[in-house]
């Protein structure tokens, strides 16, 4: 197994370098490390999860939000969790949506290899934002897939889970594999579900889903030193949700309603047809020579993610101009190049590792709605015209970067690095002139923001198995299309934000790692992290709220004044206790995490009393303990999850989440893996909420978690 860690200095280096460092622990998970967590493909795999947010759950830090309906996840880190601010790649391309109401990423876990999350705004080599976090999803290999000594191979799978009545398929072919001159790999994926059962028996309305998934990845080395790898991957949805898939309960139809409309017919005007599409292309070449001088990496990445709402014809045609209207086509594409160098040089206290680094990346988004009241009224182009709470534009940043590793004593690592990013904005004009008026402040014109980002970080091995580690980072995030050239009515004015100013974060990360074999009996390996943070965010955006929405304690709402406006700021801390440990069969892990989130006055009143942030998760613990029979090909194990209440909340504030109870969940994984004439079946069965707990989740709008589900699966690799 392997392990990077962009959170630390030691590991950027490897980051800039391409290549992993390998750390033997267990055949089920990367070591602890203070700031950054990594899961393998067994880890990925054993809960079986239904999404990317599901998988990351367990990790400490990590919380899932929204709705446990497809498509309605969101993911939060350290308090954070926008798209801006948790930014999600696979095969090194985005992968965020930024829809309200829906969730911030549509990535199938049963396409992926391995997950990262790089915590914290520590990382150089990522800029304009990630202040919680970047999560990097990669999809599966052919050296992951193939049986040992093979080098042509094939994949067949089945899964059910009894909630939701789920089936699902997977195939796959690959070559290839280690002193192969190429690799192929293709990957096909499909599950249907129904809606799933809640933990007191009743059903969530539009919570089943049919997705449809694959990729194809080549790989090219074609003399030594050279490697060109290519990828594709894509996902097509369908399924009738609620149009804002975050939200909970579906209040049931009226009686009027179903008189006039019937049963199925008045629940189906609650609903949305959805259909989504989510495509990835990703290509890189690398080249390390026998110059120290020269490792050399090009890389280019881009992504689609597009979603087509209808409402049934009886919808009304009036009720729905704040949510896409009667029939919505949304689509966000991103291209990101990048090109990247890495120099050694020097010995002893001299040591050093340079990587310096250029990178273009280029966001567009496009919405259009249709408003049948508007059918006749050119002003708003007969009906179709684009939401002016979701403006068209696009975003280009382009940046460069410079990180320094140096090692001037033994045991002590340095690494200062610095970050240039200029970002353009550029907005588009609506498609209906009602809302192209100057007058009105309406400006769609471009707007630049440049910055430079320092960082410094320290990894220092002061005893045999034990290590410091601490960092500070000072970046910052320009403002979006969707906050700059939002026009929505405010008071009297739908003018545009063109006095937003960059966010910024200054970020601290203290920890302390251990690992060791042989601690409390020969033969065992005990890993252990533990991280304390602050992260200090000033001048962030928000819209204005509440009573006081001028610039000033009981000012008046300045003329042309835009719907966001700049906020003092806030403060997030908190700390995170990770452990692993490994004795002859048997295996466990624990974790413990609490942040703690303050904003500087208030949200609805920036010269009002300081006051909790909303999006702080409660303190969350997780337990795993298992044991595996080698011999036999087989292990079982537990976890328990334990949150506590969150009562630390805003009261009377339509924007703040409820407060809820703590809760305790709990789960059960049995694998195997058979040797002999059965090499290369294997046999998952997952139970996720064991008894069947009903719970409602605090980063929810009161979405209740789902009941207890039994998912298995069978595959076998030939």
């Amino acid at each position: 197994m392997s392990l990077a860690c962009l959170a630390t200095p030691a590991a950027w280096a490897e980051e800039a370098a391409g290549r992993l460092d390998t750390v033997h622990v267990s055949a089920d998970a990367p070591p602890a490390r203070v700031g950054s967590n990594k899961l393998n493909r067994e880890e990925i795999e054993r809960p079986q999860a239904r999404s990317l947010a599901e998988v990351l759950d367990a990790l400490p830090g990590v919380n899932a939000g929204g709705s446990p309906r497809p498509g309605g996840q969101t993911i939060n880190v350290w308090g954070f969790e926008s798209v801006e601010h948790v930014q999600v790649m696979l095969d090194g391309a985005p992968q965020g949506f930024d829809k309200y109401q829906q969730g911030s990423s549509f990535i199938d876990p049963e396409l992926l290899g391995s997950v990262e999350v790089l915590k914290g705004g520590h990382s150089p080599f990522y800029g304009n934002g990630a202040f919680g976090a970047v999560v990097k999803a990669e999809t599966k290999t052919v050296a992951e897939l193939l049986q040992p000594g093979k080098s042509v191979g094939g994949f067949a799978k089945l899964m059910y889970q009894d909630n939701g009545n789920q089936f699902g398929q997977s195939l796959a072919a690959y070559a290839g594999g280690p002193g192969s001159k190429a690799d192929i790999l293709a990957y096909m994926t499909r599950s249907r579900a129904g809606n799933g059962k809640l933990g007191d028996g009743s059903s969530m309305m539009f919570s089943g889903n049919d997705l449809e998934g694959g990729m194809l990845k080549l790989a090219w080395r074609p003399v030594a030193g050279h490697r060109l790898r290519l990828g594709w991957t894509r996902q097509e949805e369908e399924r009738r949700t609620p149009w804002a898939a975050k939200r909970g309960d579906i209040p049931a139809p009226s009686e009027s309603e179903i008189k006039q409309y019937g049963f199925e017919g008045a629940w189906l005007r609650k609903s949305v047809w959805r259909e989504q599409e989510n495509e990835t292309v990703s290509a890189d070449w690398s080249f390390a020579g026998d110059s120290p001088w020269l490792d050399l990496q090009l890389s280019y990445a881009q992504s689609r993610r597009y979603q087509h709402d209808t409402r049934p014809p009886t919808a009304s045609i009036y009720a729905f101009s704040s949510q896409f209207g009667n029939e919505s086509w949304v689509t966000q594409r991103d291209r990101r190049l990048e090109l990247r160098n890495t120099a050694r040089f020097g010995s002893g206290w001299a040591s050093q590792e340079v990587t310096v680094g250029v990178s273009w990346a280029h966001k567009t988004l496009d919405a259009l709605f249709y408003r049948p009241d508007k059918r006749k009224d050119p002003a708003y182009n007969y009906g179709y015209l684009n939401p002016r709470y979701q403006p068209p534009g696009e975003e280009t940043v382009r940046s460069a970067y410079w990180v320094h590793q140096w090692q001037p004593l033994a045991g002590l690592t340095l690494t200062p690095s610095l970050r240039y990013d200029h970002v353009w904005i550029q907005g588009r004009e609506n498609l209906a002139s009602a809302y192209n008026d100057p007058a009105k402040g309406h400006d769609y014109s471009g707007l630049a923001y440049s910055g430079w980002s320092p960082r410094l970080g320290a990894r220092w091995n002061f005893r045999p198995g034990w290590t410091l580690d601490t960092a500070y980072s000072r970046t910052w995030r320009a403002p979006g299309v969707d906050e700059v050239y939002d026009t929505q009515t405010l008071g009297s004015t739908t003018a545009s934000s063109r006095q937003l100013r960059p966010e910024t974060l200054n970020a601290f990360k203290l920890g302390l790692e251990y690992e060791r074999g042989n601690v409390l009996r020969s033969g065992d390996n005990l890993s252990a992290a533990l991280t304390w943070y602050r992260q200090i965010v000033k001048s962030d955006i928000a819209q204005r709220l509440g009573k006081n929405r001028g610039d000033g304690p009981g000012w008046p709402l300045p003329p042309g004044a835009g719907l966001y406006r700049n906020m003092p700021g806030y403060v997030i801390q908190g700390f995170e206790l990770e452990g692993r440990y490994q004795v002859g069969g048997w295996f466990g892990s624990l974790s413990l995490s609490s942040t703690k989130g303050d904003r500087n006055h208030s949200l609805l009143d920036p010269w009002g009393k300081d006051e909790p942030i909303t999006n702080i998760p409660p303190r969350k613990a997780m337990v795993n303990l298992g044991y595996r029979w080698n011999k036999l090909g087989l292990s079982l194990s537990g976890q328990g999850k334990f949150v506590r209440k969150q009562d630390r909340v805003l009261h009377d504030n339509a924007f703040a989440y409820p407060a809820q109870h703590g809760y305790s969940l709990y789960g059960l994984f049995l694998g195997w893996q058979p040797q002999g004439r059965l090499k290369g079946l294997e046999a998952r069965l997952a139970v996720d909420n064991l008894f069947n707990t009903q719970y409602i989740p605090y980063l929810t709008e009161g979405a209740e978690g789902m009941g207890r589900a039994i998912r298995t699966s069978v595959s076998w690799r030939f």
